[in-house]
């Protein structure tokens, strides 16, 4: 039972209680059929008497005494539902009235068997002139009776069940139409449930259903603002962080400059006041530890944040790390595909189209074994999208992500876009999508 809709538990309810109404019916039509046809079949033998008796009273002195038996048949006319039978006491021959017209279509015999009152016979003794001439035997026949109770029964009952059909199925319309919105509202829920935040039940003409497609619209509602906050707070923590690396990025430069180039200086003065080889072979050392430091703090610049973000163009910060790639490895062809006209995107934007192509390549050239690298930008009318492929022997069936992309995706994740990677022999495809306009940023 709990398989089945509401629909089909509604109908076979219906069908439950038409069936019952119609099966009391049918008793009751039963019982008063047999009760017509018992009272009938009464009416019929006490008719048939009086007719006898009257027939035979009037043949009295018309018709010779010892005739009379032999001509009440010709005489005697039988009424309905009786059989009649005429015994002469002379010869004692039963002789039979021509019988009235039968019924066309006998009942069945079931209904016969249901319907049939108690058998009904008598025997009538015909005594003429205070002798007896022989007797009349009447017997109920309610053959005739029956039939015509079953040809009015039968289309009484199949009126009423094409009644009840008819019935049925106008509730079962009428309650389709009363739950056709309980079916939006399920398809309203899941497409939120996939998803999609634009779904709405709207009005609903059904008053007990309006309450129902209301709060699923206000559910929708609040999630689309929980949605909004959440990007809102994802790009804030995004935001946050590179604003941290900045300021750290910064504080590195501004500090560890100022303190290496001292040093080198200290060092170049130690190596020319040096009074032996071996002092002057400790401000050598002094400063390749004083270089080595440089570089270390370059590398700690360049990965908490590229220089030129914010202050050039995405175009030619991603054309001058392209550039940059060529000269480091020339055996390497990397094509870049930037569109004219490419819009500007926010810093946290153009941060992580940056470390895109930062990450792709640096897998191409150190996991992949890549010689050629395509580079594609653009935009539509929502996303930023790239799009970066390589030659290399792709990542091994059942390989698990990096590091790198690993945070890279999280990243994507935050503000709210999609990164997708396949691989395979003919090499690695990293696609990535970024929304476009952002939602603004509330105040802190």
């Amino acid at each position: 039972m709990n398989r089945l809709s509401l629909t089909q538990r509604i109908l076979l309810v219906i069908l439950a209680v038409q069936a019952a109404l119609f099966g009391a019916l049918a008793a009751a039509s039963l019982e008063s059929a047999r009760r017509d046809i018992a009272t009938e079949t009464r009416l019929a033998v006490e008719t048939a008497r009086a007719l006898v008796l009257a027939t035979v009273g009037t043949m009295q002195g018309a018709v010779p005494p010892d005739r009379i038996m032999q001509l009440l048949p010709e005489r005697l006319v039988v009424p309905r539902h009786v059989t009649l039978g005429i015994v002469d006491a002379v010869d004692g021959v039963v002789r039979r009235p021509p019988a009235p017209v039968q019924a066309p279509a006998p009942a069945p015999r079931w209904f016969a068997a249901l319907v049939a009152p108690d058998p009904l016979e008598t025997r009538m003794p015909v005594a003429i002139e205070g002798r007896p001439r022989g007797y009349v035997f009447i017997a109920a026949d309610p053959g005739a009776e029956i039939a015509l109770a079953w040809r009015d029964l039968s289309a009484f009952l199949g009126l009423a069940a094409l009644a009840a059909l008819v019935q049925a199925g106008l509730i079962l319309l009428a309650t389709r139409h009363a739950l056709r919105p309980v079916a939006v509202i399920a398809s309203r829920l899941a497409d939120l449930r996939r998803g999609d935040l634009s779904a709405r039940v709207g009005p609903v003409p059904q008053r007990d259903l309006a309450g129902v497609a209301a709060g699923v619209d206000d559910l929708a509602q609040a999630l689309v603002q929980a949605q909004a906050d959440r990007a809102r707070l994802q790009r804030r923590v995004i935001t946050r962080g590179d604003e941290e690396r900045k300021a750290i990025a910064r504080d590195l430069h501004d500090e560890m400059g100022p303190c290496l180039f001292g040093l080198r200086v200290e060092v170049d003065a130690l190596r020319e006041a040096a009074t032996s080889p071996a002092i002057e072979a400790h401000a050598t050392s002094i400063a390749q530890i004083a270089e080595e430091i440089a570089r270390v703090n370059r590398a700690l610049l360049g990965d908490l944040r590229p220089a030129a973000i914010g202050q050039l163009p995405l175009s030619a910060v991603l054309s001058d790390y392209v550039g940059d790639l060529g000269r480091r490895f020339p055996d390497l062809d990397i094509d870049l595909d930037l569109p004219p006209g490419l819009p500007e995107p926010d810093e946290a934007t153009a941060l992580t189209l940056f470390r895109i192509l930062q990450e792709g390549t640096t897998n191409a050239l150190r996991h992949a074994g890549a010689d050629r690298v395509t580079v594609r930008l653009w935009t539509d009318p929502a996303h930023w999208r790239m799009e970066l492929r390589d030659n290399g022997r792709g990542m091994a069936p059942g390989a698990r992500e990096g590091t790198g992309l690993t945070g890279m995706r999280e990243r994507i994740t935050l503000l709210g876009g999609d990164l997708r990677l396949s691989s395979g022999a003919g090499g690695t495809t990293i696609a990535a999508s970024l929304p476009l306009q952002q939602p603004e940023e509330g105040s802190p």
